[in-house]
Parts: structure tokens; C-alpha cells; sequence
């Protein structure tokens, strides 16, 4: 096997066809139809580190080098189910259902099966200017390569602050294999990574510095009939 050192740091998401971390990519097909090892939206739930799903933030204002480091600075919520202050979980213009937040009424920073909500760093009325990345947080039980693939952009904004751009952003252990802007424009996107068990795949999802509701979906598939189980 030749490896490749080919990997993506930022590009717009319609640019996007597929990026290959580690490995050519002529070594067999992309198993679109099979049996998923991981699913964002079907594992959605009230249980941290269930089926290797974590939920939780990176608070980049408190930060001194303001760069993430997935193994110190991802912090897992506390809080599960409806959010009555911030309104997220019941509103009727879109549907979250339950999700993970860190405070309601003080931080717009959550995530739920489809997506998640950062927090701005420009002051909201009452909620507070802290600059905080929604991530969500995967761990491999398996080693080989995988396809992931999903969906992302913003479900709508809300008036000026809410109005702009926001940012999405996959890395695998620590290394960036996708960074796009998420707006109105909701796209497919497909990524081919190699993984190890205990790998660390992070969903991020970014002020602009606006924010607004994001819509980040992952399903996690093997790619050649060699992944180890």
C-alpha cells in the first residue's frame, strides 16, 4: 500500500468530493450500503459515552492559545431535555426535540440529534459574550478505514447576529479533515479517514462570529471488508 499524506484543512463544502487521510484512494470501494458503526441521529441520547457518543464544548474565550486540543479541552454537558429560557427544544419554527446544553438562559451552546447551537462572543441581550464550539464526540471501538458522510448547514437565522456564516469542522484525533462554512446552503458531505481503536473523531460546529441553528449530521461506515471489529 502507497500511503498519502493528502489532507484537507479548509475548503468550501461544494468543493468537497471526498478527502483520503492516510490512504490512496484506489484501494476499494466506499461501502455506501454498509451496516454503519456509528449514526449521529439514530444514537442520539440522554447517556454520555453511550455507543461511543459524547456531547460537550470548547470554551475558546477562556482558552489562553485559543487553539483546540481535543484531549484537554473538550468539556462534556451536564444538562439534558428541554431548554424554556433559550427555547431551542420547543420552538415552532424547527424541531430539536431534547438536547444537551450548558446553561440555559446564559449560553446558547448545545447539541441535539441532528445539530447544535455554538454561543457567540459578542454579547446577545442577556446571554453572555463567550466565543463556544459545540462538539460532538465520537470514539472508535474498531481500526481500518471509514466513510464519513452527512449533511450539514444552517436551518435558518434570526435577524442580524444570527443572520451570517457559521463553521463546521471534523477532526480525527486532533487532526482536521474537514473545515467548511455552514450557511443557509444545506450540503452532503463525504470524508474517507483511517482510524484506530480509541480514535477521537470530533464534530465541531463554530461562531462566525454569528451563530444560528446547524444542522450537522454523521453516519460512520467501513470502507473495505478489513475493519477490524
Amino acid at each position: 500500500m502507497t500511503a498519502s499524506r493528502t489532507v484537507l484543512l479548509s475548503v468550501p463544502l461544494l468543493a468537497l468530493a471526498m478527502i483520503v487521510r492516510g490512504v490512496r484512494d484506489d484501494e476499494g470501494p466506499v461501502a455506501d450500503r454498509a451496516a454503519p458503526l456509528a449514526d449521529s441521529v439514530a444514537e442520539f441520547g440522554s447517556v454520555q459515552d453511550e455507543r461511543g457518543w459524547s456531547y460537550g464544548y470548547w470554551d475558546r474565550t477562556r482558552d489562553a492559545d485559543r487553539r483546540y486540543d481535543p484531549a484537554s479541552d473538550f468539556r462534556p454537558f451536564e444538562h439534558y431535555g428541554n431548554d424554556p429560557r433559550n427555547g431551542l427544544g420547543s420552538h415552532d419554527e424547527f424541531t430539536t426535540g431534547p438536547l444537551w446544553y450548558l446553561e440555559d438562559g446564559r449560553y446558547y451552546t448545545s447539541l441535539w440529534a441532528e445539530g447544535g447551537h455554538a454561543n457567540s462572543g459578542v454579547a446577545l441581550g442577556e446571554y453572555a459574550a463567550a466565543e463556544q464550539w459545540a462538539v460532538r464526540r465520537w470514539t472508535s471501538r474498531t481500526a481500518g478505514i471509514v466513510t464519513i458522510s452527512g449533511q450539514a448547514g444552517k436551518v435558518m437565522p434570526w435577524g442580524a447576529n444570527w443572520g451570517g456564516e457559521c463553521r463546521g469542522l471534523i477532526m480525527v484525533d486532533g487532526e482536521v479533515v474537514l473545515s467548511t462554512v455552514l450557511d443557509e446552503q444545506e450540503q452532503d458531505y463525504d470524508v474517507v479517514v483511517r482510524i484506530r481503536e480509541g480514535s477521537v473523531v470530533d464534530f465541531l460546529i463554530a461562531p462566525s462570529p454569528s451563530i444560528g441553528v446547524v444542522k450537522f449530521t454523521a453516519t460512520i461506515r467501513p470502507r473495505s471488508t478489513d475493519i477490524e471489529r
